[in-house]
């Protein structure tokens, strides 16, 4: 039997919500594991030497690789690329849920949250079918709550409920290469969280430019300048998964965009293609 498992991740902002799951060979953990403490080392030695945290558990943040005001650094650019790399060496594939907010009516957190992932496992699931017979997967959550006590917190409310989904819903329960429930873990014990984390921000950024702001401009209405972004967005595309079979007469992308912006009611979603 072969197992993937696959790293989901929600950076949250004002207008744009965004979820994202990278899927990774299990049986490569030990090897992108070694790579992307290499990575970290050689981009990040200084920083590491000062930290009381080893090569492993310290992180660079996504958020920093995409921040404006890191625009031109070289070496953050070169880092991102090199993450890229890493996760294509391993096969990895990347899948994508974002919801453009309604100011007025916003849908709120946990129904966007649980939303994108029973999506992401749908997309996933396929992904498995296609694969191979024998193709088996789980789904591994950020522990973003770990800090609250047992039971509370956003991540645990929409993992209990997607466990009802696959479970519970007719169309969930057709999910058979979902392994088991979804797992919680500390981005700075596994390094598939941390690349995850990543790569999210990198599709976080070129997601909010090509549908909020494409020239970079509107920063007096609120709007920031992901421009830069654009330069991993090739790299990006290359790790998209795009479903080889239609599925009810369409084919699945793995990048899907829901504008709420032009919902007529809360929780009407209107899908756009994603741009570029």
């Amino acid at each position: 039997m072969r197992t993937r498992i696959r790293f989901p991740f929600r950076p949250e902002r004002r207008r744009f919500s965004h979820s994202l799951e990278l899927r990774f060979r299990l049986l490569s953990w030990r090897s992108y594991q070694a790579e992307y403490a290499a990575l970290k080392l050689q981009f990040f030695k200084n920083e590491i030497d000062k930290s009381s945290k080893s090569q492993h558990q310290w992180e660079c943040k996504g958020n920093r690789l995409i921040a404006p005001r890191n625009a031109e650094s070289e070496r953050l650019a070169a880092f991102g690329h090199k993450v890229l790399d890493l996760a294509e060496n391993n096969m990895g594939r990347l899948f994508s849920v974002t919801f453009l907010k309604c100011a007025a009516k916003p849908t709120s957190h946990a129904s966007m949250y649980t939303k994108a992932l029973q999506i992401l496992a749908e997309a996933f699931d396929i992904f498995l079918r296609e694969k191979s017979e024998d193709a088996r997967g789980i789904i591994m959550l950020d522990s973003r709550m770990a800090h609250l006590k047992k039971g509370a917190g956003l991540d645990y409310t929409v993992a209990v409920s997607l466990l009802s989904y696959i479970f519970g819903n007719e169309q969930g329960r057709q999910l058979k290469r979902l392994q088991e429930a979804p797992m919680f873990a500390d981005s700075a014990l596994t390094s598939g969280v941390q690349i995850a984390d990543i790569v999210a921000d990198l599709m976080y950024a070129n997601a909010y430019r090509l549908n909020l702001s494409p020239d970079g401009r509107g920063y007096d209405v609120g709007y920031l300048d992901y421009t830069h972004a654009e330069r991993y967005w090739r790299h990006v595309l290359k790790l998209k998964f795009q479903s080889k079979a239609q599925y009810n007469g369409f084919y699945k992308s793995g990048f899907r965009v829901f504008d709420h912006r032009k919902q007529k009611v809360v929780n009407d979603d209107t899908e756009i293609e994603i741009l570029g």
